[in-house]
């Protein structure tokens, strides 16, 4: 296997779905839920999403841990690739990260690994950065 090197993509993304169901257990401290969540990108990152979370929350602070299929284009690249991610917040202090999952792309995108940075601006724009490298047989 080679390595062509690591590239970074930007792109900026839009939750077009939310569809949350409780499931928290009697005396718990928090809320806890299943989010299935819908998104489209724009940018160096084109495309859709689709992820599923387990999330937590409380009156201090909150997080989640996802599964996210994609479906588009990175840089000049098609196909689909799949990302688990994680994020924890308390107050306005946040952090997210993420792994896109080896072997786990297709087409223009088979070969794809690296990471995933999630992130929203004060103003409330979402962003991803991807950091990968794309491996391909010798």
């Amino acid at each position: 296997m080679t390595d062509t090197g690591t590239t970074t993509y930007s792109g900026e993304y839009e939750i077009t779905a939310w569809d949350a169901e409780a499931y928290s257990a009697p005396g718990s401290t928090g809320e806890l839920s299943r989010v299935r969540a819908e998104k489209v990108f724009e940018g160096d990152i084109s495309g859709t999403s689709t992820a599923e979370l387990l999330m937590a929350g409380n009156d201090v602070g909150a997080g989640y841990v996802a599964s996210e299929q994609f479906v588009g284009s990175v840089g000049d690249r098609s196909g689909t690739m799949t990302v688990q991610h994680w994020g924890v917040a308390e107050g306005a202090e946040a952090a997210s990260s993420g792994h896109i999952i080896p072997g786990s792309g297709t087409g223009g995108l088979s070969g794809i690994s690296g990471k995933a940075i999630y992130s929203q601006d004060p103003d409330g724009q979402h962003r991803l950065e991807l950091k990968v490298v794309f491996t391909a047989d010798e």
